[in-house]
């Protein structure tokens, strides 16, 4: 019996960056040895695709729930197992200890750098095949293409693209309160002056380190433009951190949190879309996975809540993509899981899963006649060339695990601690950064 998948044989000289800082030999054979034990007693050819991941609010699980039936029609069970937790960073946990334990699951909520850490550990497994008879080259956006590929293969099944520099807004109180909408700083100042003057929150905010963290870097484009972005969003990029154009956007960012008058406040990122919804604040920057609930919730863009690119980023997309990857470990299943892989990217399904979700499909060949104007805006940027598609350092795709964690720890400490400066805070950005390059 073939008792390990191509690839794992060379483990033992690598490293899984997302599991912490184990030396890489123990680490590696642990997971050689937990892959090999879990191959001893493979589930029958028909059982379900176990698939862990982190969508747990109303509109995530709306938008699972659409995988679902979606695969259901055609043949593939799915196994839910979700992970709760913000961000994912409990989900990477938990996966990593079950890969150790030799209980992985066949599918799992893999992305950005986390995704090609682990290809290149060998513990996915490569699509190329599927996606050839799919047609994904020719069908996909390149920018999702390059995104799930590592060494030329593709490694993972792409489900949507979302847009981070997103600013929604309560039609509603703006409305009655005969507010400009916001497409520039100078707009959401003085919108906050008059909320504040009718006990409207201006901004609905969570101290919640991977919140701010998503702020900052819609902030960091601002301030800095796409050029910048790019640089400090790069993985030998450490001295563009350095830049006065960092500290201006650490300013803004506190700036922003004084917009929220609620003194201590890490709620879930749901908490303060509520707060949208019923005009408690005004304003919420977000991920447009924000959209999505607020739709859960039977509100509806352009009528209930509108939503615009933070000042100062029209025509650029800071993207975060949803993938599945196809962990290796069960050859028996690996039919379904290539099966699941296919469907995951025809049109019926891309549109399924990105209406509910508020992310838009990675395909280009989709009719955007289908999308709400916020969803519109995103996709259209997307597929206009030229523009500035960034990768988000908050969620993945810029950054490995410890990276991003560091960087959201100095955030929260320099939004709760007012005695730290913003070049206090932009050194310590620096050095995680510099050190990560080494």
């Amino acid at each position: 019996m073939r008792t390990t998948e191509p690839g794992l044989q060379n483990i033992a000289k690598r490293r899984l960056s997302t599991a912490g800082r184990r030396p890489a030999r123990a680490l590696a054979a642990s997971i050689l040895a937990a892959v090999s034990l879990s191959c001893l007693n493979p589930r029958a050819h028909a059982q379900p695709l176990n698939v862990l991941h982190w969508w747990t609010s109303d509109s995530e699980r709306q938008a699972a729930d659409r995988l679902v039936q979606q695969l259901a029609s055609q043949g593939v069970d799915w196994h839910d197992d979700a992970i709760p937790g913000g961000g994912g960073g409990a989900a990477i946990k938990v996966l990593t200890g079950r890969v150790l334990a030799g209980e992985a699951p066949d599918v799992a909520q893999v992305i950005g750098r986390t995704l090609t850490d682990w290809a290149d550990l060998g513990l996915v497994r490569p699509l190329d095949d599927v996606a050839q008879r799919g047609h994904w080259r020719q069908a996909m956006f390149p920018v999702v293409l390059q995104t799930v590929s590592r060494g030329g293969r593709i490694m993972a099944a792409p489900l949507g693209v979302h847009r981070i520099n997103t600013l929604l807004y309560n039609h509603h109180v703006w409305e009655q309160l005969r507010l400009a909408p916001p497409h520039t700083w100078h707009d959401i100042e003085a919108a906050a002056k008059v909320m504040r003057a009718h006990q409207v929150t201006p901004l609905a905010w969570s101290d919640e380190p991977w919140q701010i963290a998503t702020v900052f870097e819609t902030v960091l484009l601002s301030e800095g433009g796409p050029a910048l972005y790019a640089q400090l969003a790069s993985t030998q990029g450490w001295p563009a951190w350095q830049d006065a154009r960092v500290a201006v956007a650490l300013k803004r960012l506190r700036w922003l949190r004084d917009l929220d008058d609620e003194a201590t406040s890490e709620q879930p990122w749901m908490a303060s879309a509520r707060r949208l919804q019923s005009g408690a604040a005004g304003m919420l920057i977000m991920g447009d996975w924000a959209r999505g609930e607020l739709e859960a919730w039977g509100e509806q863009a352009g009528l209930d809540f509108d939503c615009v690119p933070i000042p100062q980023t029209a025509g650029m997309h800071l993207y975060s993509i949803d993938t599945l990857a196809m962990l290796v470990g069960h050859d028996t299943h690996r039919p379904e899981q290539e099966r699941m892989a296919e469907i995951l990217a025809q049109p019926a399904t891309q549109m399924a899963y990105n209406q509910a979700k508020g992310s838009v499909p990675v395909r280009m060949d989709i009719d955007p006649a289908q999308l709400d104007a916020c969803a519109r805006d995103s996709w259209q940027t997307l597929a206009r060339p030229g523009s500035a598609l960034l990768p988000s350092i908050a969620h993945r795709m810029a950054a490995v695990e410890s990276v991003r964690e560091a960087m959201g720890e100095v955030l929260h400490r320099f939004i709760k601690e007012r005695a730290m400066t913003p070049q206090q805070a932009q050194a310590q950005l620096v050095a995680i950064v510099r050190g990560a390059a080494r």
